[in-house]
């Protein structure tokens, strides 16, 4: 039986998604007739289909089945997986129930996990680390990084010609990640005041955290979108010159399109996980350290 397909399961957010692209980039080199599938939430398989050209399956259509002690697939899922050959997991361990389920379901798939936790004595990117894990395969290895390389130098260009939009993302997953709402409020009342274009992204999270009031003052001070999914929010960096947000799920999609990004960054650690991209500056400090007006001078050098 010949076995086109490549799976690759992935459950976490849009960050952690987003810098597992250089593995599944470095799939697609390896084997160009096959057929590389992200088994993952709809909204980023969605994403991963429009900016990687590859294609997904639904994570919620019956996969849940392989964490079980009775995997029985769907009939979809489970043609799948039967035509795979190369299998990558983000979402177990190789002793997993999970693992052990699918050698059962396709034994003649190669079947690769990789911890997507860093070691606390591993100092180089989350990325370097996932890619640190297929030196066993020096093929893989080598593929993922001149990926990996090629991205650092230039990006995934989706952009558009005309970019010249200030894209502000002034949320995050976790609040303690986000640089104060007062401060990107400011931010664009002063780059609008030094006739730049500004638009804010507002997510699902802000939109049910801020208070009413807090929103009205970002549509008073600049244009103001809602992104309702990935596809929508990649569609908002089209045309921006540059794009400044917390150390959130945006900015790592920002950075690796080669959009100019301003990451600001407070606890986390930004040689782990600062966006990958050609082009990404990272401002660390407290909101008393890191003030708007020291982030409108780094903008304004776009």
């Amino acid at each position: 039986m010949l076995r086109r397909n490549v799976l690759i399961f992935h459950a976490a957010a849009l960050g952690d998604f987003i810098v597992t692209w250089p593995l599944a980039l470095a799939l697609a080199r390896l084997y160009p007739q096959s057929r590389i599938y992200y088994v993952t939430h709809s909204q980023k398989g969605a994403l991963a289909e429009r900016v990687l050209r590859i294609e997904s399956s639904d994570s919620e259509a019956g996969w849940h089945h392989l964490f079980s002690e009775t995997p029985a697939l769907p009939e979809p899922a489970a043609k799948l997986l039967s035509n795979a050959h190369t299998i990558l997991s983000f979402v177990a361990a190789s002793t997993d129930r999970w693992a052990e389920n699918v050698r059962k379901l396709a034994p003649e798939a190669n079947l690769l996990c990789v911890n997507t936790a860093i070691p606390p004595n591993f100092t180089g990117h989350v990325t370097d680390w996932l890619i640190e894990q297929w030196r066993g395969w020096p093929a893989g290895h080598a593929a993922a990084g001149q990926i990996l390389q090629s991205i650092s130098s230039r990006g995934l260009p989706l952009a558009g010609p005309d970019r010249r939009i200030i894209v502000l993302h002034p949320g995050a997953g976790s609040e303690k990640k986000c640089w104060p709402a007062e401060q990107f409020l400011e931010l664009a009342r002063g780059l609008t005041a030094a006739g730049r274009s500004v638009r804010v992204l507002l997510g699902e999270a802000e939109l049910e955290r801020w208070p009413a009031g807090r929103i009205k003052s970002f549509e008073a001070a600049c244009d103001v979108r809602r992104p309702n999914n990935y596809v929508e929010l990649l569609e908002q960096l089209f045309d921006a010159a540059v794009f400044v947000g917390n150390d959130s799920g945006p900015g790592h999609l920002a950075g690796i399109l080669g959009v100019p990004t301003v990451s600001l960054f407070g606890e986390a650690d930004p040689t782990r996980w600062k966006p990958l991209g050609p082009n990404v500056t990272v401002l660390t400090g407290t909101p008393e350290q890191l003030s708007s007006q020291a982030v409108t001078d780094c903008v304004m050098r776009y």
